[in-house]
């Protein structure tokens, strides 16, 4: 007999895996619009997408490239958006294995991997780059 948490994780799996792809279309679209706007931009690089931006035109403002110059907004919110369905996709797949009763150690160990070297790459880069600006 399945347990109440079971059929939670079951009805919850389901119910994701059935709009798993809206999900994953809402996000990259707020994702992709909000870095447009400068004033709401966010990412989990975000230093480094400054840094980035110094690199490829700070210094040359007028004469930069435009393809060059949105380089680093393309590179940031890319990697946003992977790991933003990355994720979602693994707790997908853990509801879907909670839900079915299946040992779940397994499967939760390399996105919890994944986690933590985004942490500590997220804290890196806040510290290598904290007083960067895009001017340089």
């Amino acid at each position: 007999m399945a347990s109440n948490t079971q059929i939670l994780a079951k009805a919850l799996g389901r119910l994701v895996r059935k709009y798993q792809h809206h999900i994953y279309a809402v996000g990259t679209a707020l994702i992709m619009v909000l870095q447009t706007m400068p004033a709401h931009a966010f990412g989990l690089f975000d230093p480094a997408q400054v840094a980035l931006t110094c690199m490829f035109g700070g210094a040359s403002a007028g004469t930069a490239n435009a393809a060059i110059s949105a380089l680093p907004g393309v590179i940031n919110a890319a990697i946003t958006v992977m790991l933003f369905v990355y994720f979602v996709a693994s707790g997908v797949k853990v509801a879907n294995a909670l839900g079915e009763g299946q040992e779940v150690t397994q499967m939760v160990q390399q996105p919890i991997g994944i986690f933590f070297i985004t942490l500590v790459l997220f804290i890196a880069q806040n510290i290598l780059f904290a007083n960067v600006t895009a001017a340089c």
